[in-house]
This record gives structure tokens, sequence and C-alpha cells, in this order.
């Protein structure tokens, strides 16, 4: 996670953003989806592209999705 900056729900880390180095692309933010048949992190991150500014609102919502899905894991 060197060069990244991690976001947590408590003991669950559900986002991490570029800080010095770049994830896929210098545009990316990573993410994990908690599932309630798991009850565990997802598998692996998954990354979302900001292309143009207009995706902000998309990048929001799905940091916000993850987020909220990572109670599931809190929860078990």
């Amino acid at each position: 996670m060197f060069g990244m900056r991690a976001f947590y729900r408590g003991p669950v880390i559900f986002a991490i953003l570029p800080e010095k180095r770049a994830l896929d692309t210098p545009r990316s933010i990573g993410y994990k989806l908690a599932t309630t048949a798991r009850k565990r992190e997802g598998e692996k991150w998954e990354l979302f592209e900001l292309r143009d500014p207009e995706a902000m609102n998309d990048a929001l919502a799905v940091l916000d999705k993850a987020y909220r899905r990572s109670r599931f894991i809190l929860s078990s």
C-alpha cells in the first residue's frame, strides 16, 4: 500500500486512492465490495478510472457503495 491513501470503516479497508503512486492509471481509484454471502472483503481490488470531471459523481457513488457494504464484514 506504499504510495496509496487507504480508507477504512472500522478495521475494514474499502478504498484506496493514489497519493504518490498510480494504480492502473494515474486517474484510477481502487475499491472492494463486500458481499452478504461471504461476509468478507471482496477477493481483489476493483478499479474505477476518472476519465473526465463528470465522472466524479460516479466515483463518489462507487465509494459510497463500497463503504456501505463494508458493514457486512463488521456485523459477522
